[in-house]
């Protein structure tokens, strides 16, 4: 299975089963270590609209009494970002946050607020088409499409 295969919106990878990342990483050359293994644990184990940062997932591993390096950590979401298991997101200027990638989920985008930093989803369809269509005028295959909006929320107005 190729990596475009399993970002394609029919690439199916459910609840993230390690045996599931096993035989990915291993189709792609790529070992499950127990750094990744543990890694994976965290993500899964996120509140659904959690966005977690490296820095996050390594102290929820210190915390877990796991001593894995950030730098481990960094290289470990590069790969599940690459294999299209995670999506990478820039919901702030000073560090990425990452949530797992499921193409059986509605694809949402989100609300930042420039002065707290919260953050919202929301679900809008014509997003998507839109730049679904946009994609296809362009010649390009839609992978992903997310959609930012940056403002100001109600408890800091």
């Amino acid at each position: 299975m190729s990596l475009a295969t399993m970002s394609s919106p029919h690439f199916v990878y459910g609840s993230h089963h390690p045996e599931v990342l096993k035989t990915l990483l291993n189709q792609e050359g790529f070992r499950i270590t127990q750094q990744r293994h543990k890694i994976l644990e965290v993500l899964n184990a996120a509140a659904e609209g959690d966005h977690l940062s490296a820095e996050d997932i390594h102290q929820k591993l210190l915390d877990q009494g796991e001593k894995i390096g950030v730098s481990t950590i960094y290289r470990t979401l590069h790969l599940l970002v690459d294999l299209g298991l995670l999506r990478e997101l820039a919901l702030s200027e000073e560090r990425k946050f990452y949530e797992l990638s499921n193409p059986m989920t509605v694809a949402h985008h989100h609300l930042i607020c420039s002065q707290c930093g919260s953050v919202k989803e929301f679900e809008d369809a014509a997003i998507v088409s839109l730049g679904q269509d946009e994609a296809l005028r362009q010649g390009f295959s839609l992978l992903d499409c997310q959609f930012t909006v940056y403002g100001v929320c109600e408890q800091c107005s």
